[in-house]
Parts: structure tokens; C-alpha cells; sequence
């Protein structure tokens, strides 16, 4: 329960700059401690660098809704639905922009979470306790989303499985009404077959309104194939002696927050489940994508924290760490070590072609998307084909297609243009991807880089900023965000983005040299970004442009022709192989330069114009 000032700073002031709103939130953290003071409560605590709530003093509705999910008896249902009074921070919305676009956001996920949580125990209709509980689940969904055609469909089959014939149809009724007045829809076939068909059927067999899953895909979907498993991870919290220090806590709740927003696994946790006062940890034993225990131990004596990630396919412990959080400059630094630990193993294991599970393919795809190549893509696109086959919902296929489609229009064009597709079929794509699941960080980047390429600048702006907020700990996804901001013109943030990304890395990889130098070239330091883009693999077209840009923008001419020549046999065979030369000069040229400032565009424009020059135009006489 902790975020940075910066954080806090940019969502509730954005239009103001940096210093006044760095202004703005210490006098809003000392008017708030007057009134915490008036009441009695210390539950705000601020250091130079990050705000937090002390969770041992403040409760919130929301962790109560989640425990009583957890449990899902008639009672809880019961409880739960009287404890929904509508959507999170209602009447907040007006804020400030960026607030109301976070909050929407969070919003989505909320509702995607507690739906999952209930349906969870609504997979079977039992009848023995009279269909109390099985009502009162779908009840309470009902109270969250009066249009849910899932919950309507628990509810037919409920009636029709206690020879309520009649309550079915009229519940059959309800849906079209709820569906015609919030979605300006129609219930779909399955739901009215449902008053016909077969009563034994189970919720994993219903159509379309499943909000399942919520992690990666999301959207309404079609069936129950369209729930994407994940693998899971079991959360596990202990201490010497109570109470637990607010620093322990705050480093549990960072790497529980980080490994949430990757939305690549089930988290449960632990104090969530079992009976009154008893800990039980859950899931002990997972699928075939990999079950997980991560315990926390704090030891009052020492101070510090001990972190222990268990994969209960085979009992073994990954890792144990014991962290002192004395040795780290902040606590978000601290997490994301951990945090990207724990995501490389559980992602690197589902690698293996022989996984068929769809995460798995998807984690398949996304190591090929890494490699930076048409064959690797030429697979990814396969295998995309196939998830999109077996799960027409899953929104990251549609982000992953696009992205793959873009790389082919601006790096190596594929052989048959038919079979690729044009900028306005890509936009659609990852607006598809974005419907479907906006709380995605891969889905919000494939969008800007879209929007970037369409020319809408602000708008991609926006998209890669709501991409860095979902994931602040992925490195990955904060520098592809940071060059994406530089190329819209943001360029403070972008480095600010870039600089945490690489403070991150345990070490960096290659392509992040290329995006960083993109990002200092649009901040006019021409040397650091010639310095930089030297350090990647040298493979791309684009990285060579943006080295001969920088050096020729930092008055180096000479020293441009010379890393031209130098390895201009090594590119020219680049162009051939990849299409490039049969596409033409002009159309490359056009494509290459995204920078959307026009200062940045012209600087950029005299690479661009030199490589041209020297692979397609008369060599001889540039020397």
C-alpha cells in the first residue's frame, strides 16, 4: 500500500509541472495529517520518497469483500452483496484526468477479480442445501452487474434443476431486459437454450458473459475455453513477533502488487482461506502451468526479511532470500528483484513448445517476439493463429498480431504483402486488444506504438502512459514505454521511465541500449545517444540510423561515412535479406523516422537521408 510522490504527484495534478505538484501533494499530506490528528488515526505515512497506508490501522471494504469471496457461503454472498454501494470511488471521477483514467481502469479490474471470485464457487449448481447459496452468489453478481448474462445463466439453471420452470423463464425475461436497457444487447442462443436443454450441465459448460479471467485475456467471453489459466501463486505471510514493522509489510505488499500487474498469474492469498482464525495455504498442488508458494518471514531481531518461493510441482525451493532493505536505495528496487525473479521462472518453464496450455503458448510466443526475426515470427504468427482458434477472447493475441505485423511493415516486409496487413488493419487490432482487456500493459504499448505510427501522437502518449502505470516494474515494459513516450515527444518522462527500467536490471539487456538512445536523441544529447546505440547487437536498419542521426547531430560527419563504410557490408546483406531494397528508398525513408516532435523529426531526417544516400543512392560520391 505504498506509491512513490511522483506517482501520487502526477495522478492528482498532471497538468500542472513537476515542482508545483510536488507542491500541491505536501500540502495535501499536511492538511490530511491535521485531519487524521481531529480524529484520532494515524494511518498516512510519508518518507522523502514514497507515501504509504498503515495496513494495521486501516481496514478496507474491499480486502473484507475479498475475504468473504473467498469463502463463498449463502452468508457471505448475503454480506458481500450488502457491502457493494456501487462502483469504486464513486463520485472521485473529476479529480484530475489521469486520476479518472487510472481509476477506470482500476474499476475494471475490481469488478474482473470479484467476478472471478464468486463464480469460482459457482462452477457446480448444487441443490442439496435448496439452491441458497448457488442464489445468493448469482445474486450478489447481479448486484454488481444487473446485465451479467453469466449470473442470469446460473440462475436459469438453478430453477430449472429445483423444477422451477417458471422462476427460470422469468429469470430468462430478466436478462433480456437488464442486457437491452445497460448493453443495448441481446441475450445470446445458449442462454435461451438453456430453458430447453439439459439440467445437469456445470457454469464451465455456459456461453457467453464469463468474465473468467481476468488476468490475461478479459472482455466478455464466448465460452469457457476463452478462460485462460495461469499459474498460480499461493501467498504466505509469518513474523517472529507482532506487530509486523510497517517496512516488512510494505515489501510484501510491493511484490504482491508487481507480480499482479504482470497479469501472469492467479494470486491467492493464504489468510484469505480456511476457517475462522486459521491460516490455511491453498493450491498446494496446480496444474500443468506451474503451482507456486511465496512465504514471507520477517525476524524482529535481525530486522530483516526473508523471502522464500517454493514450486510445489516438485516441493523444491527456488530461492530464498533474506532481504535488508538497509542495502537498497528504495523499496520499490528492493521488490522488483524478486518480482522479476519469480516471473522469468514461472515464464521461462512454459517455454517449452511441448506445453499446450494457452498461457503457455502465449509465454512461447512472446520468447519468439524477443528474437527479433522474420522466421521466429513467421512461428509466433502460427501459433497465435491456433490461440486465437481455441480462444477468440484472448486479448493479447490480437496485441501480439498487430505488434508482429508492424515489425514486419517497418523491418523486414514479408515476401507476399497480401498476406500482411496495413497500418489501419493493425490500429484495429490492438483496438481490439484494448477493448478487451484494458488494464493490459501489452495491450495498452501495442496501442501507442500503433497510434505512433497512424500519427496520432497524443493519443499514443497517453496509451504508453497508461501502459507504465499499469507495470511499474517490469523493465521491459518501462523502457519499450519510455522510447515509446520520447518518440511522442514526451521526453522528460520517457527519462524518467528509462531510468528506472535500467535501475531495475540486474544486467541490461542489448535492445535496451537501442531504446535509451532513442530517448537521448530526443533530448538533443546527440553524444550519449551515439554512445549507447553503439552497445546494441547490430541488426537492425533503424539502430544504424539512429547512430549515423546522432553523430551527424553532434557534428561528427566524418565519423557517420565511417561507421557506414565500416559496416556497410554487413547491412547491405540486412536490406537484401529483409526485403528492404525491393520496397524502395522512399517508402523506407517515410517509415523509419517516428519521432513525432518536429525538431527531433528534422535532426532524425539527416540520418535517415545519409543511410539512404549510401545503400540505395551513389556511394562514390559521398566519400
Amino acid at each position: 500500500m505504498a506509491a512513490p510522490r511522483e506517482t501520487l504527484a502526477d495522478l492528482f495534478w498532471s497538468n500542472a509541472d513537476r515542482y508545483k505538484s510536488m507542491q500541491s501533494l505536501r500540502q495535501a499530506l499536511r492538511q490530511l495529517k491535521t485531519a487524521e490528528q481531529d480524529a484520532g488515526v494515524d494511518v498516512v505515512k510519508a518518507t522523502t520518497g514514497h507515501v504509504h497506508l498503515d495496513a494495521s490501522a486501516f481496514v478496507t471494504d474491499l480486502s473484507h469483500l475479498s475475504a468473504l469471496l473467498g469463502k463463498g457461503r449463502a452468508v457471505d454472498f448475503r454480506e458481500a452483496e450488502d457491502l457493494w454501494r456501487g462502483e469504486f470511488l464513486t463520485g472521485f471521477d473529476e479529480i484530475d484526468p489521469e486520476f479518472s483514467d487510472w481509476l477506470m481502469v482500476e474499476r475494471e479490474r475490481i469488478r474482473s477479480e470479484i467476478t472471478s471470485a464468486a463464480l469460482q464457487h459457482l462452477n457446480k449448481i448444487r441443490t442439496d442445501d435448496g439452491g441458497v447459496q448457488v442464489e445468493a452468489g448469482a445474486r450478489f453478481l447481479l448486484k454488481t452487474d444487473p446485465a451479467l448474462e453469466a449470473a442470469h445463466r446460473v440462475l436459469i439453471r438453478l430453477y430449472r434443476k429445483l423444477g422451477q420452470q417458471e422462476r427460470a423463464e422469468q429469470q430468462y425475461k430478466a436478462c433480456e431486459r437488464e442486457m437491452r436497457l445497460h448493453l443495448d444487447a441481446e441475450p445470446d442462443e445458449e442462454t435461451r437454450a438453456l430453458l430447453d436443454g439439459p439440467v445437469e450441465a456445470g457454469v464451465a459448460d455456459l456461453a457467453s458473459g464469463e468474465t473468467g479471467d481476468s488476468s490475461a485475456g478479459g472482455g466478455r467471453l464466448s465460452n469457457r475455453e476463452d478462460i485462460i489459466r495461469l499459474p498460480e501463486i499461493t501467498i504466505v505471510s509469518a513474523a517472529i513477533s507482532h506487530p509486523v514493522p510497517a517496512d516488512a509489510r510494505n515489501l510484501r505488499d510491493e511484490i504482491v502488487a508487481g507480480l499482479s500487474s504482470f497479469r501472469s498469474f492467479d494470486l491467492f492469498q493464504a489468510e484469505y482461506f480456511g476457517d475462522e482464525g486459521e491460516i490455511q495455504p491453498t493450491l498446494l498442488q496446480g496444474h500443468e502451468l506451474g503451482a507456486y508458494v511465496l512465504r514471507f518471514r520477517h525476524n524482529e531481531r535481525s530486522g530483516k526479511i526473508a523471502v522464500q518461493f517454493e514450486d510445489r510441482s516438485d516441493g523444491r525451493i527456488v530461492f530464498n532470500e533474506i532481504v535488508d532493505l538497509n542495502h537498497w536505495d528504495t523499496l520499490q528496487t528492493a521488490a522488483s528483484q524478486t518480482i522479476n525473479r519469480i516471473h522469468l521462472f514461472a515464464t521461462d518453464k512454459l517455454q517449452n513448445p511441448g506445453n499446450n496450455a494457452a498461457f503457455a503458448r502465449w509465454c512461447q510466443v512472446e520468447a519468439l517476439m524477443w528474437e527479433f526475426n522474420p522466421q521466429s515470427d513467421k512461428k509466433a504468427l502460427q501459433i497465435l493463429s491456433d490461440l486465437e482458434r481455441r480462444h477468440s477472447n484472448f486479448s493479447l493475441v490480437f496485441a501480439a498480431k498487430a505488434l508482429i505485423n508492424m515489425k514486419q511493415l517497418l523491418h523486414y516486409p514479408i515476401e507476399d504483402r497480401e498476406l500482411g496487413l496495413a497500418m489501419d488493419g493493425i490500429l484495429s487490432l490492438c483496438e481490439r486488444a484494448v477493448m478487451l482487456d484494458p488494464w493490459q500493459p501489452f495491450n495498452q504499448r501495442a496501442h501507442g506504438w500503433a497510434l505512433i505510427q497512424s500519427n496520432m501522437s497524443e493519443d499514443a502518449r497517453r496509451a504508453f502512459l497508461q501502459a507504465g502505470r499499469l507495470n511499474a516494474v517490469d523493465p521491459a515494459n518501462l523502457m519499450s514505454v519510455a522510447e515509446g513516450l520520447a518518440f511522442s515527444g514526451d521526453v522528460a518522462q520517457a527519462k524518467e521511465k528509462a531510468d528506472l527500467a535500467m535501475s531495475l536490471v540486474v544486467s541490461v539487456p542489448r535492445p535496451f541500449y537501442e531504446y535509451y538512445s532513442n530517448i537521448f536523441f530526443a533530448a538533443e544529447d546527440f553524444d550519449t545517444a551515439a554512445r549507447f546505440v553503439e552497445k546494441t547487437s547490430f541488426n537492425s536498419i533503424a539502430g544504424l540510423t539512429t547512430r549515423v542521426a546522432s553523430l551527424i547531430c553532434a557534428g561528427k560527419e566524418d565519423e557517420a561515412l565511417q561507421v557506414l563504410e565500416r559496416h556497410g557490408d554487413k547491412y547491405e546483406k540486412i536490406i537484401q535479406n529483409t526485403g528492404l531494397a525491393q520496397e524502395g528508398p522512399e517508402e523506407w525513408a517515410r517509415k523509419v523516422n517516428l519521432f513525432q516532435e518536429p525538431k527531433a523529426r528534422m535532426n532524425y531526417e539527416k540520418g535517415v537521408n545519409l543511410v539512404k544516400k549510401y545503400f540505395f543512392g551513389d556511394r562514390a560520391a559521398l566519400r
